[in-house]
């Protein structure tokens, strides 16, 4: 029982004493490699933070005063100088002062700055100055980006030259680049490409999103029919340049394919005080939620007259591709290009008409 205690006593000590060596200490002397088992259990013992290493090898845990080579760790790594070169662990990396090369983690990276380095982490990257590059599975955290950040789920960046991308949101506050996001991007001012479901910034005037809430952009409201009297409530929204567009509707003539949902992307072409052009790709279904569909893509062009304070008459041609599994859906087409009856469904290419009247908020 003794001897138990006193294995676990000292493995918790050498623990203890890894932990205690992590105030900043600068590195004093050059050193060809440095092996290890956990700190101080290693070649350079309770000094290891006086050494600056080529090579460091360690089964559990290793401390440098910094690395100039190859680096590897089998749990953690803590190097409270700077490390140049290729650095990687089961778990955790720490560097204290610049990082230039390559960080690899089962969990988390951190470093100090990173303007000419790269972390790669199972969870967690973080440098509270530049990095040049970030890819993480969970969040990447950055004061400036000039370079990448990857995350399956979060980027959070002060200053990104370069590229934002998420699986669920990414947020800056200036993007000099561009945003991509599986859900939402928010940042104070973008010069790029935002792209999301939602987007919201101060000043982006490319957004690709079917919600885009750009303060000096544009908003509005409106309502549409096309030839096949389907009719939607819209809502266009988005920055300078590109929109993206929201709508609910119906049919009217068949209550079997009654209900419907529109989206798409628009671009303004060309604009005065009375008058503006726009181009626009759009997707709409038709549904019984029972099964029946009737889906429609196409290309518009929809010159727009105002008409009042706010208010906009438009209305302009369209090309479309059409495809339906319902009888009904076969009679809507109208004014038809090409057709194919298939075993299950029905195809055609159709020249429409879409019109109506729009707010601007």
């Amino acid at each position: 029982m003794m001897r138990k205690f006193l294995k676990n006593k000292s493995v918790i000590s050498s623990f203890t004493l890894f932990l205690l060596a992590t105030s900043t200490i600068i590195a004093q002397e050059n050193s060809p490699a440095h092996v290890g088992i956990v700190y101080p259990l290693s070649t350079h013992g309770s000094k290891a933070a006086d050494y600056k290493n080529n090579i460091s090898l360690h089964a559990l845990a290793g401390l440098s005063g910094g690395e100039n080579g190859f680096a590897l760790y089998g749990v953690a790594g803590i190097i409270k100088g700077d490390a140049t070169g290729f650095q990687a662990s089961g778990v955790l990396n720490k560097v204290s002062g610049t990082l230039q090369g390559v960080q690899m983690a089962g969990v988390a990276n951190l470093t100090t700055n990173a303007s000419r380095g790269f972390q790669f982490a199972g969870v967690f990257n973080q440098t509270k100055g530049a990095v040049q590059g970030q890819m993480a599975g969970v969040v990447n955290l950055a004061d400036r980006v000039n370079g990448m950040q990857a995350a399956g789920v979060s980027n959070v960046a002060k200053d990104v030259k370069g590229v934002q991308l998420a699986g669920v949101f990414n947020t800056a506050n200036e993007v000099n680049g561009s945003q991509f996001a599986g859900v939402f991007n928010k940042a104070k001012k973008v010069k790029g490409v935002q792209m999301a479901v939602i987007n919201i910034a101060d000043s982006s005037d490319y957004t690709i999103g079917l919600i885009n809430i750009i303060k000096n952009g544009e908003k509005r409201i409106g309502i549409s029919t096309d030839e096949n009297l389907s009719s939607f409530v819209t809502f266009r929204s988005g920055g300078r340049v590109l929109y993206g567009i929201l709508g609910v509707g119906m049919n009217p003539q068949y209550e079997s394919l009654r209900f419907g949902i529109e989206g798409g992307i628009g671009a303004k072409l060309w604009s005065t005080n009375n008058f503006r052009l726009d181009v626009e790709a759009s997707s709409m279904k038709l549904t019984d939620f029972d099964g029946s569909d009737f889906d429609k893509s196409g290309l518009r062009i929809l010159p727009s007259i105002r008409i009042a304070k706010n208010i906009y008459l438009y209305g302009g041609p369209s090309i479309n591709y059409i495809n339906t599994d319902h009888t009904d859906g076969k009679d809507i087409i109208k004014l038809k290009v090409w057709d194919k009856q298939n075993t299950t469904d029905y195809e055609a290419i159709n020249v429409g008409f879409t019109g109506g009247l729009q707010l601007v908020l």
